[in-house]
């Protein structure tokens, strides 16, 4: 290794005479006596024997032209650089020395527990007085280490020996919690718990009682109808209610008012797909700007489609194109007040977490046993986290209202009080009002059939108006019998039935269905029997006497609604089929022949057995019709009893369980759940657990008791007698912590060895610049070569030889040089390593102090050694080696840190703390570190708070996975839900983004239950979310505003409930629309601010094409190269040197979370949600 020479600090060099023996920095040259010889390259003419004159003139040309360019390395000495200082003197420098770089960093030695185990006499070391004390208090001991001050050797003894009075409190304690626990928990849990209790069984008895009775009667069975769902609107209504419209855009009201009316008459009207056609009809002038009753503007245009669609793309092009209308600082305020938001709920969970930390606390001082128990600390943390969520109900909005009111976000402040108010004072009232509103869980359907086709009621729909018109029968058939597509022309329609209706409201509603199921099917079965069968089959006494085929059925006329004869339903009669069998028979025989012959049995068949078949048929069905009203009721009867027993096809709710309804009343809920279930549970409250709580208490008392006598005992016969220091681990007694045992420790060097090692990486990268230097040099025959000939005969479409003389020659003689030059790096390469492996060099540390010593050391040997040694060599310029280190121009103190890292590790970095394990790594006795002592010694600092130069790189590590910092781009969309969703948000309505909590709370414990384990016993702990507060606001889309304010104002309100105008709005919202601001010109791209104009044409285009244009600059360089060549050896391959700074870096700067700012001069804009500048 070179000399090293100490140099002064930067105040002393710039103050006084320093005391370096560094020579002055001189650039590094071959001498002249050791120069390269070049030669030129000698070319084989001798096959051109017998050629023409010409062309042997013309070779010896171009060889003689050859021979002035190219050429050979006739000698190539290859000297590497000297050390970084020379000797002075006659020192040898570390390198020269016996003792290496290897001998910087000895390891030291853990194995000294023999030599603690003996004191100086050689006897085994006896226990002290303090280590005996310790023994009895923990069942361990600390011996002083010899080789490591301040560390200490622990000992454990064997629970057979020895456990020590504080662990066997603990186990004491612990048995104590067990036996507790039957009493506290399990016993209390059998009483009054959701699972396997008392109270359990009470309600299990009640059930099947409530079962059993509604099997037989029917309980009422009722249920609040999407309450959710209407609290929902009645917020988003709420928000919006006090605004008004703009003066100036009350003609945007108007229209779109009237277009919603004008596509609802129409919808009434005509027959078309309403979403689908009012797009079509779009866009829509929607206003987008509203007021409040204090006056204060409402900005809604980010409920804009088009806007959101253009912002979520390119989102840094649509603010600087939007700026000149406030689009940029909407967007702003829109993801501020999201983020504020958030804040809010994380700082009250961190609340909540505070409490319940608080708690634990509290709890496991004043209840050191209770503590202990599990089921009961979650308990009480259940019970505080209720009544943390009962008191701070309104601390996500009150919290959020603090931050927006901080920041100045009216908008947000506003709708935030309007959130607030509703939920305080309308959701209780309304809740309380919309519970009483209760609708049946299940309807049933009693269709009856009517009669006779003139009782048939015929309505008439045109332009959505239905009406009831006369029923008329013809025998006129008409062409059209099909609905009309023509809005213009009515469409009839024909009921044949009668339907009833029964609900699960009223109470016995099982008897009721009973008697309408069988007032229906009677009338039916009479119907079927009594009508259909006898009167309209093809078995029937019409088809038996009857002489001409018969038409039972009717069709319904779409031209005047009258009902005709359907022809498809004619049907044939006993005399129709004789006639059409004997005019069959009676066509000619060679026709006759070619048919098929029904034969004798066909003709038997129609004469006497289907008259037979008729009047069996018709008969028996009238008698079954006319004692309907006997065996009807007895059928249904057996359904319903069918129903109790077997499958309950009338369940009120379609969750309950519908098979064996009886049984799983009788012996499950009654028998079971019912009768066993407190029996049982009331034996293990009285009597099992209190008698496993006093074996436990007993035998934990009486181990207790024995292990207080039997360490009393040990300790005075034996550990106090005979204990002596161990040397090894023995099943009497165990290492458990000490030096090399543990795996959480540092070693600690001197600011010389490290300064060592450092002035051997700079060597290392000296030497690795002079190889990329002189591999250069060497190949450079090579490459002009190579050049020349491209440039000479390419138009000729000639191509490099490379296997043949001469460029295998000048291949080989550049191997053969490069090899050398490898032989003898790799020699002194080998000297500067430092040997050690990588567990040791991520373990080496250096205090505060030292570190900043020998960072500021590094810092001025880089700064005078490192530009002639290594940025000289370099191929490039100095700009672009900084670029690549990510440093600034000229950052020493930060290289000399990379290079540290490198050396050693990155935790190098990370300066040893007190509280740390650390050993010394001591040098080997024989190097010789003068000198770097007395650089050390002249450095100065002005104390451990003097001049930092460690920069960003000095911050403690840790294993912490971070994320690059960045914002949600749905936090600029107030329309988007908040929550990992693959479909886009802006495809919804307003409405739908909604999530109740008590949706959320059954989702999550659907999740919680499915991925948990099936333990119905555990009850089930759902982490506090703020469920009061929905991010973003639920505030409706501009065009609901609009016809609210419309409704308000106007004596003809248009029904928002209406299904068919929520398909009109959903299309508005839906479309891109157009804005009713005043600026609609600029915004469409009509003329405006042409200043803004350009400015934003200029950042797009910058913004968009700037990496074209860097591939366009790209491609045009190579293409230079491929057509131009400088005819200068030294230079042939370079070309004109451009320097590219295209490191795509981002620069992040973690500013304050509150800070969103936009540059509207620049490509740039800050999301400090994260605090992230792009």
């Amino acid at each position: 290794m070179p000399h090293n020479l100490n140099i002064t600090s930067a105040n002393s060099a710039n103050s006084g005479p320093n005391h370096q023996v560094y020579p002055p920095p001189q650039p590094y040259h071959i001498n002249d006596g050791l120069q390269p010889e070049k030669e030129p390259v000698e070319f084989d003419a001798s096959h051109l024997r017998g050629a023409p004159a010409e062309v042997e003139a013309l070779v010896h040309n171009i060889k003689e032209v050859a021979q002035q360019f190219l050429y050979h390395w006739r000698t190539f000495p290859i000297v590497l650089p000297p050390p970084l200082s020379a000797c002075t003197d006659g020192e040898d420098t570390l390198v020269r020395k016996k003792y290496h770089l290897r001998d910087l960093f000895v390891a030291p030695s853990f194995d000294e527990l023999d030599a603690v185990a003996v004191d100086s006499k050689g006897e085994p070391r006896r226990l002290t007085n303090k280590q005996l004390e310790s023994i009895r208090e923990r069942g361990e001991f600390e011996v002083d280490s010899i080789n490591f001050t301040g560390q200490t050797h622990r000992w454990r003894l064997s629970g057979l020996l020895q456990r020590g009075r504080d662990r066997r409190r603990e186990t004491l304690l612990k048995d104590l919690a067990l036996a507790t626990r039957f009493i506290v928990v399990t016993a209390r849990a059998r009483l009054v718990s959701h699972c396997f209790s008392i109270s359990q069984a009470l309600k299990a008895l009640l059930t099947g009682l409530l079962r059993l009775l509604d099997i037989i009667i029917g309980v009422p069975s009722l249920q609040a109808q999407n309450l959710d769902g209407k609290i929902r609107e009645e917020r988003c209504r709420y928000l919006v209610a006090e605004l008004v419209c703009r003066p100036e855009y009350d003609d945007s009201l108007e229209l779109l008012c009237g277009f919603i009316r004008k596509q609802l008459r129409r919808a009434t009207m005509e027959k078309f797909e309403v979403e689908r056609e009012s797009s079509q009809l779009l866009p829509v002038s929607v206003p987008f700007v509203f007021g409040t009753p204090a006056g204060t503007a409402v900005d809604l245009r980010l409920f804009s489609r088009d806007i959101i669609r253009k912002a979520l793309s390119t989102l840094v092009t649509i603010l600087e194109r939007e700026t000149r209308d406030g689009i940029a600082q909407l967007l702003i305020e829109q993801a501020q007040s999201v983020v504020l938001m958030h804040r809010a709920v994380q700082n009250v969970q961190r609340k909540l977490q505070h409490t319940k930390e608080s708690l634990r606390y509290k709890m496991e001082s004043e209840h050191p046993v209770l503590a202990r128990i599990g089921p009961w600390m979650r308990d009480r943390m259940r019970e505080a986290e209720a009544n943390f969520i009962e008191e701070c109900e309104w601390s996500a909005h009150e919290e959020a209202l603090s931050l927006c009111n901080r920041q100045n976000l009216r908008q947000t402040v506003y709708f935030l009080n309007r959130d607030l108010t509703f939920m305080k004072e309308r959701e209780p009232v309304l809740l309380k009002e919309l519970r009483k509103v209760k609708t049946p869980t299940r309807s049933f359907q009693w269709p009856t059939q009517i009669w006779l086709p003139r009782n048939w009621i015929v309505r008439r729909n045109f332009q959505g108006v239905s009406e009831i018109i006369p029923t008329v029968l013809s025998n006129t058939p008409t062409s059209i019998t099909t609905p009309r597509a023509d809005p213009s022309q009515p469409v009839f329609l024909v009921e044949r039935e009668i339907c009833h209706t029964t609900t699960t409201r009223w109470p016995m509603w099982r008897w009721i269905n009973y008697i309408a199921r069988t007032w229906c099917w009677t009338w039916n079965a009479m119907f079927l029997f009594g009508v259909a069968v006898p009167w309209c089959s093809r078995v029937s006494l019409r088809a038996l006497l009857l002489v001409e085929p018969f038409t039972p059925d009717l069709e319904l006329s779409q031209l005047n609604g009258t009902l005709f004869p359907r022809k498809s339903s004619q049907t044939p009669t006993l005399c129709s089929r004789l006639i059409a069998l004997w005019r069959h028979i009676s066509k000619s025989r060679t026709h006759f022949e070619t048919e098929p012959d029904t034969g004798l049995m066909g003709t038997m068949g129609i004469l006497f057995l289907f008259p037979i078949i008729c009047i069996i048929a018709s008969f028996s069905s009238l008698v079954i019709a006319l004692s309907a009203f006997l065996w009807m009721p007895i059928v249904t009867l057996l359904l319903h009893a069918f129903m109790a027993l077997v499958m309950d096809f009338d369940s009120p709710e379609p969750s309950r369980n519908r098979y064996l309804v009886v049984m799983e009343a009788l012996v499950w809920n009654i028998g079971i759940q019912g009768c066993l279930q407190p029996i049982v549970a009331l034996l293990v409250t009285v009597c099992i657990c209190p008698i496993i709580s006093f074996l436990i208490l007993t035998i934990a008392v009486i181990r207790y008791w024995i292990r207080v006598m039997w360490d009393t005992a040990m300790f005075h016969l034996v550990i106090k007698n005979r204990g002596r220091v161990p040397a090894s681990d023995s099943f009497v007694v165990k290492r458990i912590a000490g030096p090399g045992l543990a795996s959480d420790y540092y070693y600690q060097i001197r600011p010389e060895q490290a300064l060592a090692a450092f002035e051997a990486k700079l060597e290392l990268d000296e030497l690795l610049a002079f190889q990329q230097e002189t591999e250069r040099l060497i190949t450079q025959p090579q490459r002009d070569f190579t050049q020349f000939v491209e440039a000479c005969f390419s138009p000729f479409a000639t191509s490099l030889a490379k296997t043949r003389d001469p460029y295998k020659s000048l291949e080989k003689e550049a191997r053969d040089l490069v090899a050398v030059l490898h032989e003898k790096l790799d020699r002194r390469r080998k000297d500067l390593q430092t040997g050690l492996g990588v567990a040791v060099r991520s373990k080496i540390k250096l205090t505060t102090f030292d570190l900043k010593i020998v960072i500021q050391q590094a810092a001025l040997m880089l700064e005078r050694l490192y530009p002639s040694h290594v940025l000289a060599r370099l191929n490039g310029c100095e700009e672009d080696f900084w670029e690549n280190k990510g440093l600034n121009v000229g950052d020493w103190a930060g290289l000399a840190g990379l290079m540290y890292a490198d050396i050693f590790s990155l935790d190098f970095l990370q300066p040893l703390d007190d509280t740390d394990t650390k050993f010394k790594l001591e040098p080997h006795p024989g190097v010789d570190l003068t000198r770097y002592t007395e650089m050390v010694h002249s450095t100065e600092l002005g104390g451990v708070n003097g001049l930092d130069l460690l920069g960003a790189i000095y911050a403690p590590r840790g294993n912490i996975q971070v994320q690059s910092p960045y914002l949600e781009v749905s936090y600029f969309n107030p329309r988007a839900k908040q929550a990992t969703n693959s479909r886009k948000p802006e495809k919804r309505c307003e409405t739908s983004l909604l999530t109740s909590p008590r949706s959320r709370r059954k989702t999550n414990s659907g999740l919680s239950v499915s991925d948990g384990r099936w333990q119905p016993w555990k009850r089930e702990i759902r982490p506090y979310s703020a469920e009061k507060l929905v991010i973003p606001l639920p505030i409706p889309h501009p065009a609901h505003i609009a016809v609210n304010i419309h409704n308000r104002d106007s004596e003809d309100p248009i029904d928002l409930d209406s299904e068919l105008c929520q398909n009109i709005l959903r299309a508005i919202e839906e479309s891109p629309g157009e804005m009713a601001t005043e600026c609609v010109g600029r915004y469409r791209g009509g003329g405006g601010d042409s200043s803004f104009d350009s400015v934003a044409s200029q950042s797009s285009v910058s913004l968009e094409t700037g990496l074209d244009t860097a591939e366009v600059l790209h491609g045009g360089e190579i293409k230079g190269e491929s057509e131009t060549y400088h005819w200068t050896l030294s230079n042939w391959g370079g070309g004109m040197a451009r320097r590219r700074n295209n490191s795509g870096s981002i620069k992040v700067d973690l500013a304050s979370p509150e800070d969103v700012t936009l540059d509207t001069d620049t490509t740039r804009v800050m999301f400090s949600t994260y605090g992230t500048t792009v």
